[in-house]
């Protein structure tokens, strides 16, 4: 299972523990990162770098946040620091019918005082969830149980393939047009065949 975690560098330092457990409780039940921006943040955090807007190069951030989402199975907030882009970002897992679990702390005074909340906690779509909680313990069992529910019984093949440059051409023009890898695209090639039979 690819899961992509969407969090704030808005006091990421007191934020980082709790986006750490979720990366560990990912990884423990054998799940991997669509996109690693939490080793990149601690990195600069450790070589006293701030995160300065200008020093970002945004289009590439946000693309890279895209296409782990197109890619990806599932999608976890930590939505304690309240911000566009995780509003956003969830947005854009819902219209690619991704699973979307908001977690949050709600004792603290930014929570309690921002009045989107509210917003963010009564989207209604059936990928949607919201959990608040207060200890890493909460957080490894409600992660833990949105991955399972989430997680689909599969069997791995580890297939080589070689293409001439036309249909390798044609594969890159379905990945873009469809915001799915390549090994995306040719796993529903595969099942249609499969399931045509």
């Amino acid at each position: 299972m690819i899961v992509h975690i969407i969090g704030s560098l808005r006091q990421f330092d007191e934020d980082k523990t709790y986006i750490l457990k979720i990366v560990e409780t990912t990884e423990k039940i054998g799940g991997r990162i669509a996109f690693d921006w939490i080793s990149s943040a601690i990195s600069r955090r450790q070589r006293g770098q701030l995160p300065v807007e200008q020093t970002f190069d945004w289009s590439e951030l946000v693309e890279s946040n895209i296409h782990a989402i197109s890619r990806c199975d599932a999608v976890i907030v930590e939505g304690s620091r309240f911000n566009y882009s995780q509003g956003y970002q969830t947005a854009i897992a819902l219209q690619y019918n991704k699973p979307v679990l908001n977690l949050y702390r709600q004792n603290l005074p930014e929570y309690k005082e921002w009045p989107d909340r509210l917003f963010v906690s009564g989207i209604n779509h059936p990928l949607f969830s919201s959990k608040a909680y207060s200890t890493e313990q909460e957080l490894e069992m409600i992660v833990t149980n949105f991955l399972r529910d989430h997680t689909k019984e599969g069997h791995e093949l580890d297939i080589k393939l070689s293409l001439d440059d036309t249909t390798y051409r044609k594969l890159r023009e379905a990945t873009d047009v469809n915001h799915k890898s390549e090994a995306g695209i040719v796993r529903d090639i595969l099942l249609k065949a499969l399931n045509e039979q």
